[in-house]
């Protein structure tokens, strides 16, 4: 008989209280995701990796560096992305810019010109990661690169110098399995000091 989740060696108790709750699908392989950021991050599948330099502090600023994993699986893209920001930086104000990147790809209509606006059918959603010092969950629609509608659910959060996107992409009209969103935005834990 085939397991179907692996047990990350630095998931700990929580870790694997967490992964039980997950249904055992075969199309969902759990593992750590191996982010040099300090948190535990899972993903259902083996990766592919990039990483590129983008400007998330201005176009003024030297280009952050940032590293993206990501698979298909059960249905959805799952992504992880981070970016480890210079000393001085501004999280929030990288987290913003982050934001409208995001939609800009997704090809949502931008938001109004107001803080803290969101585009058309995007809404807040909670956050279940643990020991951030900054947090922001989205949901909403958009169109993937091929052209096709999709609805995607991202998580950022960050610590410290670091700044971390999860992101989970469907087809318009699918839903996350409840077992498959606990498994990845609730396993979202900072490891050290402070979480």
């Amino acid at each position: 008989m085939r397991l179907c989740m692996r047990w990350p060696k630095r998931a700990g108790l929580a870790g694997v209280a967490t992964l039980a709750l997950a249904a055992c699908s075969p199309a969902l392989d759990w593992r750590d995701a191996g982010l040099a950021a300090p948190l535990l991050a899972l993903l259902p599948c083996k990766p592919e990796r990039a990483e590129r330099a983008v400007p998330l502090l201005g176009p003024q600023a030297a280009p952050v560096t940032l590293r993206m994993a990501s698979c298909t699986a059960g249905g959805a893209t799952w992504a992880l992305a981070e970016a480890r920001l210079p000393d001085g930086a501004q999280a929030a104000a990288a987290l913003a810019a982050w934001q409208r990147a995001a939609w800009a790809t997704l090809g949502a209509p931008p938001a109004a010109a107001e803080a803290g606006a969101l585009p058309p059918g995007w809404a807040e959603v909670p956050c279940a990661g643990r020991g951030a010092a900054l947090q922001r969950c989205l949901r909403g629609p958009g169109r993937a690169p091929d052209g096709r509608a999709v609805r995607a659910e991202l998580h950022w959060s960050a610590r410290g110098p670091w700044l971390v996107q999860a992101a989970a992409y469907l087809s318009d009209g699918a839903a996350l399995p409840a077992a498959a969103h606990e498994a990845f935005f609730g396993a979202l834990a900072w490891r050290g000091p402070g979480s």
